[in-house]
């Protein structure tokens, strides 16, 4: 199954021609949006957006998505709310926690973080994919090349539970890839080094994951 993980459109008219742009060239089979897929007041056209895609979008809410916009998100033909309980497509499980609490040099993803992971599977196994927002402590999380701006309550949830793969995004300076224990974590942020990444999953193997650049997209 190829999926298509992005993060940080914030309803900007470069990233949905971006979206559908990777949607032609590499033909993936889903859509996952970590997050910030609305800047604030711009929410409704943001999801009709999102809904009006040619394939299936699974996402999470960010920091500059409403808490109003998750009904919306559930509601939608074409586009489904992660949460803790596990989606099941293709053999793999796609479980997710949204929103995004800011914090001088810190992020969270919530003021209950810890129950919020709490709530979520745990082991999991390398078919499952965690989809939140803001990245774990110390992985594609710096902020200016200085500040370490992840979660670190997420960091050690991700080294207990063992997903195969973890999608975010939140910090649009280091959109990237890195194994944080055995997970493999993605910074799928759209910005302007990065447009998402095209992954590639199989049973019982590795994410295969070909990060994207606006540039290499649009040409």
């Amino acid at each position: 199954m190829r999926i298509y993980a992005i993060a940080d459109i914030h309803g900007k008219k470069e990233h949905i021609e971006t979206i559908y742009a990777v949607l032609e060239k590499f033909s993936p089979d889903l859509v996952v949006a970590a997050g910030d897929l609305s800047h604030f007041f711009n929410w409704r056209t943001s999801l009709a957006q999102l809904d009006s895609l040619p394939v299936p979008v699974l996402a999470v809410r960010g920091n500059t998505d409403f808490r109003r916009t998750e009904p919306h998100i559930a509601q939608a033909d074409n586009l489904d709310l992660l949460t803790h309980t596990p989606r099941e497509i293709n053999g793999f499980s796609f479980v997710g926690s949204g929103g995004t609490f800011l914090l001088p040099f810190a992020s969270r993803i919530c003021l209950n973080e810890k129950k919020r992971l709490a709530s979520l599977p745990s082991p999991m196994d390398m078919d499952t994919i965690l989809v939140v927002h803001p990245p774990p402590k110390g992985i594609c999380d710096r902020v200016g090349g200085k500040i370490s701006a992840g979660s670190k309550n997420l960091a050690l949830f991700i080294e207990q539970a063992s997903p195969g793969l973890v999608l975010c995004g939140h910090v649009h300076e280091q959109p990237g890839k890195a194994v944080l224990g055995n997970s493999l974590v993605v910074n799928c942020s759209m910005s302007r080094s990065g447009a998402g990444a095209v992954i590639d999953l199989e049973k019982n193997s590795p994410p295969r994951v070909n990060l994207l650049h606006p540039d290499a997209v649009r040409c």
